[in-house]
């Protein structure tokens, strides 16, 4: 009897957690898939220079890796991702932080890292649900004050950047909660 209660609760527990599982399908595998099945997209090392009119057809994700390409910029069709948690840009050619993260409302996590991207919008203080935040090696050499309005935010990357101690205590010390990654401050002007 005991064997069979806990064989019950071992497979109820499997499927309360399976619900949570999230599929991660390769732009390849995806192209006759029907796009409101589809909620997970990898389309890493694709060598895109410009997103492809298909992807926005899969309106309904809530992951998205387009890292290690060749975009310049995020276009604002990008906003149809309504539900999207994750999305990774991670190495790319980006200039400035695509204006269009703004428009993703349930983000939470953001990945940037190794671009060339000098600042962030203001609007990033409407990612309310925003809790990771990755920039590292990117020339930013400031914040913008509406990252204090995230309260959820859990952790934010900034290696890989020369930053002076006054940057680095400013914000752990503003918002203690989080996480901080700094590489030791540089004796640079601040």
């Amino acid at each position: 009897m005991k064997l069979l209660l806990a064989i019950t609760f071992l497979y109820t527990s499997s499927l309360l957690f399976a619900q949570d599982t999230l599929r991660i399908y390769k732009w390849e595998a995806i192209q006759k898939a029907n796009p409101d099945t589809i909620l997970g997209i990898d389309a890493s090392k694709l060598k895109w220079e410009k997103i492809p009119e298909k992807l926005y057809s899969f309106k309904n994700l809530k992951y998205l890796n387009l890292s290690k390409n060749k975009l310049k910029e995020l276009p604002l069709e990008m906003g149809v991702f309504k539900s999207l948690k994750t999305l990774d840009v991670t190495k790319n050619d980006l200039d400035s932080a695509p204006i269009v993260i703004c428009q993703l409302p349930k983000l939470q996590k953001l990945h940037l890292a190794r671009n060339r991207i000098s600042s962030l919008p203001a609007c990033i203080g409407y990612l309310t649900d925003l809790k990771v935040l990755d920039i590292w090696d990117n020339p930013i050499n400031t914040l913008p004050e509406e990252i204090l309005k995230l309260k959820k935010l859990e952790a934010v990357d900034m290696r890989s950047i020369m930053l002076g101690p006054h940057f680095q205590q400013k914000w752990e010390e503003s918002m203690p909660q989080v996480k901080w990654y700094f590489d030791p401050p540089c004796h640079c002007v601040e």
